[in-house]
């Protein structure tokens, strides 16, 4: 039987801090917040399934060690009774705590904890390299690295490292969630009362929320109730490997065809125009044990120049950069993408908040205008599809969640730049600007842009999409690239 056996503080120090910490950037000490770090020590079962996606034990009670992110109010009574549970994505093989970054703001000022946990041992490494004696006691070692793996396993883009074994990380998540809910006195939110607890992962990550809303968590299993909520990032319908030796599936259990998403707890995507073309979700569903939102942001890409480079800052730009990972735009062809399309996910968090707590659905947002084409179009990671997005008279990509950024543009916005060797990255977008001859025609001073971005501002918070306490930072970005690009 899985279980916790330790879930030791680890403290910060002059010589040593997590890796990831946000306590410095994020003003913690001004905003009344405090960021702990903590390994999770314990058994966990390696599951497999059967052509009726039913579960059975691989391999039951492999030891482990991994680690988890705390950050919360420091004062008891400011917390707001919601737990976000980010699954950390592990793409560039490091820790990436993305939702955090996208809406640190949000959380913080409005109260939340947020926890964030390893996903894959894939990180095991990069994390000795940035400290070796803090993470020395982290272990995900496969408990049979001789097992046979097929090649189609072994290519696969989730990648593949026999050392560690991916399989662990179901029971780890669960029981930590069980945790989090929980009276014991391991846990290290126990002060805080009763939690609403939310799952949400950027990416990659939201393969794991997929398979634990089809399979682990799915209504009338025993863990129907252990999350109260979802939220996607820039993801698709694809489910995460069970184990070592699956690779990636659509996942079409319960009948469920690809593209289809939901549970019967509230569950929103948000996705970017990169990731429109993997997703292509079927639509937005109101049963009683079946929900879902979809909303998709227009003038958006999976990376943009805030949640990239802006958010880091130079000292872990040049720390991530000794680790062999450079945090850069690249494109030779416009500036990078920054329409701080990031306010939309705050937006989204209060929405799943109340369609949770107070039953209130999320509202529906319109879709992106596509049409299908023969051509393959190069998208995240040079896979090809074969949807298009239709434009508008700027060449902006036409429907779905429209900002002040599309609405009153300063620029073609496109998801994808281009490298000097022709490259095509469809993850991190592009904008060029317009001459300001041209802005000036559209909107003829600063004073005046100002005003039209508000009075479509307020237009968007009154669909649900923005949020008032986000227009000060919003307007000031969007009328900073206004007047740098000659208006």
């Amino acid at each position: 039987m899985s279980q916790i056996t330790e879930f030791n503080f680890i403290p910060v120090t002059a010589k040593s801090v997590p890796f990831a910490a946000a306590a410095e950037k994020c003003r913690f000490r001004e905003i009344g917040y405090v960021e702990d770090e903590y390994f999770q020590t314990g058994t966990a079962n390696v599951y497999d399934e059967n052509e009726s996606h039913e579960l059975s034990i691989k391999i039951a009670d492999a030891p482990y060690t991994t680690r988890v992110l705390i950050r919360r109010p420091a004062d008891v009574s400011m917390f707001s009774g919601n737990v976000i549970l980010e699954i950390l994505n592990s793409s560039a093989n490091i820790d990436i705590d993305r939702m955090w970054v996208d809406s640190w703001p949000f959380f913080t000022r409005n109260g939340d904890i947020y926890v964030g946990i390893s996903s894959k041992g894939h990180v095991v490494d990069s994390l000795k390299t940035f400290d070796p004696e803090r993470y020395a006691p982290i272990n995900w070692a496969n408990p049979n690295p001789d097992e046979n793996v097929p090649q189609e396993v072994r290519d696969s883009l989730f990648g593949y490292l026999p050392q560690y074994e991916l399989g662990l990380f179901w029971d780890m998540l669960i029981d930590l969630s069980a945790l989090l809910k929980s009276d014991c006195e391991m846990n290290p939110l126990r002060e805080y009362g009763k939690i609403r607890l939310y799952l949400t992962g950027w990416s990659q990550s939201t393969f794991y929320v997929n398979r634990m809303t089809r399979q682990f968590c799915k209504k009338g299993s025993r863990l129907e109730n252990l999350y109260d909520g979802y939220l996607n990032g820039g993801g698709g319908s694809t489910m995460a490997p069970l184990n070592n030796t699956q690779t990636l599936s659509l996942g079409d259990n319960s009948g469920l065809i690809s593209g289809v998403l939901g549970s019967h707890k509230p569950f929103i995507a948000v996705n970017t125009e990169s990731d429109n073309r993997m997703a292509n979700f079927y639509g937005d569903f109101d049963e009683p044990d079946f929900k879902f939102r979809v909303w998709e942001i227009a003038g958006t890409s999976h990376d943009s120049n805030y949640n990239l480079v802006e958010y880091y800052g130079e000292k872990d730009l040049k720390m991530l950069e000794d680790m062999g990972i450079r945090n850069a735009y690249y494109g030779v062809d416009g500036e990078p993408l920054d329409t701080y399309y990031e306010a939309v996910f705050n937006a989204a968090w209060k929405a799943l908040y109340a369609w949770s707590a107070d039953g209130v659905p999320a509202p529906h947002a319109p879709r992106f205008e596509t049409e299908r084409t023969e051509e393959g179009i190069l998208g995240i990671g040079g896979m090809k599809f074969h949807i298009r997005h239709l434009t508008d008279a700027f060449g902006n990509t036409r429907g779905g969640i429209r900002t002040p950024a599309v609405n009153l543009p300063t620029s073609r916005i496109s998801c994808f730049c281009t490298y000097k060797d022709g490259f095509v990255n469809g993850a991190f977008g592009k904008e060029n600007p317009f001459s300001a001859g041209f802005l000036k025609e559209l909107y003829g001073d600063i004073d005046h842009y100002t005003k039209l971005v508000n009075e479509d501002y307020t237009s968007i918070v009154s669909q649900g999409f923005l949020l008032e306490e986000d227009r000060e930072e919003y307007v000031r970005r969007l009328v900073s690239y206004a007047k740098i690009r000659g208006l």
